[in-house]
């Protein structure tokens, strides 16, 4: 029989024994029936199968549970129905790793790019990327063109959609699209430096694929999108379609996964392995020391499972945010390394010199130029 593993983080609370936490598991993401109502072929093989448990320390234990690969059909919301369904409802249990190369190759395709295939693109080979948004909400399409021109002049890697602009009646998709795809075009005329744009394209159902379309069929480079709106299956359906673009993953309604340490999911897992597996090209993530929580380790964390040779899929560019400022860049770069994508807003756009002098230092001083 054909099985996978995952690896849980198991909490328990006042009065719970490790053992039976584990067997509630089992049974509550398999067979949601208690065991003396199931017969011996469902108990052996339906019900997850416990492996291995470690305390790690006082109450917290780390537990292996073996899966039945049948269990998941041939659908990936089902995959991730038995990896986090009814358990997201009961508190302790954080997922950390599942054993990928178990897995069906053609459930999870892994990023269609990856940082190879991206590399070649801007002929990088040995440097990170640097990426800024066009921003805020409010600007017509044409005062986005402007923006993006400025950038691009600028050198600019990617220059991507906030994640904030959708369909809106003062830039709506298709002439904002248009506009900036413009402007990159005439940018590369102008300074010889070819920038990528990517419009976002979350939104509601059967509207992504289409707008993915659209962004091909009007030139863009890659497209944005993020998953935990649209469904996480979207990145599957993007990354194995006929349209060859690049997908940056936005972590956006993701918070409440990793947040609580003690249940939902690492950071690393989600953003790392989990977007990987279903698609993602670009992973972002919020830096530490910007205005959101997660810690240097955490962030390291990310990089570190996007980047792993120990997963069976092509390589994520982990793409950092937050907290990154043209006064501290060379830092977090010491720290993040080549591979990696540096996304600055704030410091940009608050320049007393303007948006195309200071993406001109951002870009260069990701160049190794300054």
């Amino acid at each position: 029989m054909e099985t996978f593993n995952v690896t849980y983080h198991i909490t328990l609370l006042e009065g719970e024994s490790i053992k039976q936490k584990i067997d509630d598991l089992c049974l509550e993401q398999s067979v949601e029936l208690p065991r003396d109502v199931l017969n011996e072929r469902q108990k052996q093989e339906v019900v997850g199968t416990p492996l291995r448990r470690k305390q790690i320390k006082g109450r917290l234990y780390e537990v292996v549970i073996q899966w039945p690969v049948k269990d998941i059909g041939n659908e990936v919301t089902q995959f991730l129905n038995l990896l986090y369904g009814n358990i997201s409802l009961k508190p302790g249990i954080c997922i950390h790793h599942v054993q990928w190369d178990k897995l069906p190759t053609w459930l999870l395709p892994g990023p269609s790019f990856g940082i190879s295939a991206i590399r070649k693109q801007f002929g990088a080979n040995h440097r990170p990327l640097s990426c800024s948004a066009i921003k805020p909400m409010g600007l017509s399409a044409e005062e986005f063109g402007k923006q993006t021109y400025q950038m691009a002049c600028g050198g600019i890697d990617i220059i991507k959609d906030d994640h904030g602009l959708a369909n809106q009646a003062y830039a709506p998709f298709e002439e904002r699209v248009s506009h900036c795809v413009k402007a990159v075009k005439e940018a590369a005329a102008d300074t010889g430096h070819r920038s990528h744009y990517y419009p976002n394209i979350t939104a509601d159902h059967g509207m992504v694929l289409e707008r993915y379309q659209m962004a091909a069929e009007l030139g863009a480079d890659g497209v944005l999108v993020s998953p935990h709106l649209t469904g996480l299956s979207t990145l599957i359906t993007l990354a194995i379609s006929d349209i060859s673009l690049p997908i940056i993953a936005h972590p956006a309604f993701s918070g409440n996964l990793v947040e609580n340490k003690r249940s939902g999911m690492t950071p690393s897992f989600l953003y790392g392995q989990l977007w990987r597996a279903l698609g993602a090209d670009f992973v972002i993530f919020p830096n530490s020391s910007g205005r959101f929580s997660f810690t240097e380790e955490q962030c390291q964390g990310i990089c570190s499972a996007a980047t792993s040779d120990q997963l069976p899929f092509e390589a994520a560019f982990p793409m950092i945010g937050g907290g990154i400022e043209l006064d501290n860049l060379s830092d977090w770069m010491e720290i993040y390394g080549k591979d990696s994508v540096f996304l600055i807003g704030s410091s940009l756009y608050r320049h007393s010199d303007g948006l195309r002098y200071a993406s001109k230092l951002f870009s260069e001083t990701v160049r190794g130029n300054l």
